[in-house]
């Protein structure tokens, strides 16, 4: 899987499952190890935040969870 259909999985089980997913499930999922699953996320995080998104993933223990960011919530009121 090329690493933007990787990061495009992560982000709808995530959008899907609506709370935190625990990353050794969503490694399961994606067919990657916990431990590159976890640099894709935390990329995806960076960037997120780097390109002031609509959405970010907190990082909650060993589980991440898809919310809206400050930005959105700005936009919203």
């Amino acid at each position: 899987m090329k690493i933007k259909e990787t990061e495009a999985a992560i982000e709808a089980i995530l959008f899907a499952m609506g709370g935190s997913v625990e990353l050794p499930r969503i490694a399961r999922a994606i067919g990657v190890d916990e431990k590159t699953t976890g640099r894709i996320i935390r990329n995806m995080m960076d960037r997120y935040q780097e390109e002031n998104r609509g959405i970010q993933i907190i990082e909650l223990e060993n589980s991440c969870l898809l919310y809206t960011s400050d930005a959105a919530d700005d936009l919203i009121g």
